[in-house]
């Protein structure tokens, strides 16, 4: 213990100085001496240390904590990880954000076996610190902060970070990995699924599904089980959507990937699609043959609200063609059981506005009329967003075209493609270039372009 106290007392003595230049030095130092110490020495130095005034100490303590091998205290880690996460000094978690993510990621991973709810709130504190001026960057943090929240039923919490546009993807500097991004746009995908916006959860869904594969291109394509679950989802949101399987881009989708995906996924889901547009009969007699793999799949109650969209398209229907109708009419012209399930159905549809209609229970009818038209100011401002959502993806596109331009290992790539044409076209070979002349030509077209 007492040999140790070095590294608090240089810890704390550099931690007051406006430059940080020479406590970075000192930390990186004695990065191997921290990974030798115990756990319990560990726990003694962050103990003499405050997260909001020795953040970039207490986060490289932290960080040799985590890469324990063999952690025995699992609630100290979580209770120092949140101490950092919601008292770290914003600067300092973003200037350590690759550290921080690995910590992160050993947080989530002990919250979700022992308190999942427990480990919300600071890893949303972590988010909103270190994207706090990057607010569209998606990092590690909210993959096992969008699993915490689906384990702990917290919806409306995730929606405060997945109602932003994550566009924005640096793997050197967030050590994001190709699962991570898979796992986000999954676990997105279900929490719109459970709120019912079934839109949205398309294009999550939708994300996984048009993702670079490993051997994308050929005829046995290496998917991710990320993205077989996917398409098992995509196909029953469609189906509740819209009605049909939605086709995807066929410019960013490969079609070996999708014929595995269908594959993998088995007969279950084709025969729910095939069905889809024959009887509601016919359809449940699939579907209960099938229960067991739509169980073990958890998408048991994604099927039955497929089974459920025939009988509400056929109402829906009835909404536009007659201004009222009775509750036996209803139940004839929609294949329904009984009176009570008409009466349950409208109400529910009434309720999730899918039509616009009355019920009078006295006489035992319904009344349908036009659906309320949204107000054009609501609209407007609605408009307004998507619009300066599209100029900012659009700048964002530019940005980061223009460095790939100008990026050395394109450019080489680049000239020696155009080269190599070059000299199939003209039949003699292109003249050699120097990587200063590639350079300075690509920057001429990148100014001509813009």
């Amino acid at each position: 213990y007492c040999a140790t106290m070095d590294l608090v007392t240089k810890i704390i003595g550099l931690s007051g100085k406006d430059d940080k230049k020479d406590l970075m030095r000192y930390l990186g130092s004695q990065e191997q001496r921290l990974m030798k110490l115990k756990e319990q020495d560990l726990h003694q130095l962050l103990a003499h240390l405050s997260p909001a005034e020795h953040t970039f100490g207490y986060i490289r303590i932290m960080w040799a904590l985590a890469r324990e091998s063999n952690m025995k205290d699992l609630n100290v880690f979580t209770n120092l990880a949140s101490g950092l996460f919601t008292e770290g000094n914003p600067n300092a978690l973003k200037d350590e954000k690759r550290r921080v993510y690995e910590i992160a990621r050993e947080f989530a991973k002990i919250s979700v076996m022992t308190n999942p709810k427990s480990g919300i709130l600071p890893l949303h504190y972590a988010i909103q610190k270190i994207c706090r001026s990057t607010p569209n960057l998606l990092t590690p943090l909210h993959t096992g902060y969008l699993l915490l929240c689906i384990l702990s039923k917290c919806y409306d919490s995730a929606l405060t970070h997945v109602e932003v546009t994550k566009y924005e993807i640096e793997p050197r500097s967030t050590g994001m990995k190709v699962k991570d991004y898979l796992t986000y746009h999954y676990y997105a995908g279900k929490i719109y699924c459970v709120m019912k916006k079934y839109e949205e959860a398309l294009e999550h869904f939708q994300a996984i599904l048009t993702a670079p594969t490993e051997a994308g291109l050929s005829a046995v394509p290496c998917i991710s089980a990320v993205q077989v679950e996917a398409y098992k989802k995509h196909v029953l949101v469609s189906l509740i959507r819209h009605g049909k399987v939605v086709t995807l881009p066929k410019q960013v989708t490969s079609l070996p990937v999708m014929h595995k995906c269908k594959d993998v996924a088995g007969t279950a889901y084709e025969n729910v699609r095939s069905c889809f547009t024959k009887s509601v009969e016919e359809l449940k007699k699939k579907v209960e043959g099938d229960k067991e793999t739509f169980v073990k799949d958890e998408n048991w109650g994604l099927v039955k609200q497929v089974v459920s969209v025939i009988t509400k398209q056929k109402i829906q229907k009835l909404n536009k063609t007659y201004a009222t109708l009775s509750f036996a009419d209803i139940v004839k012209l929609s294949n329904l059981k009984d009176e009570k399930e008409a009466e349950s159905r409208i109400a529910d549809m009434i309720e999730d506005g899918d039509i616009s209609a009355v019920i009078s229970i006295k006489d035992r009818m319904v009344t349908f009329s036009e659906p309320a038209k949204e107000d054009e100011m609501e609209l407007a401002m609605k408009l307004k967003a998507k619009i300066q959502e599209a100029f900012l993806l659009s700048s964002k596109l530019r940005e980061v075209d223009c460095k790939l331009q100008t990026n050395q290992v394109f450019v080489k790539k680049n000239m020696s493609l155009s080269r190599g044409k070059e000299s199939f076209d003209q039949g003699y070979p292109g003249a050699p270039m120097t990587e200063e002349d590639q350079l300075r030509r690509v920057l001429e077209k990148s100014k001509t372009d813009q």
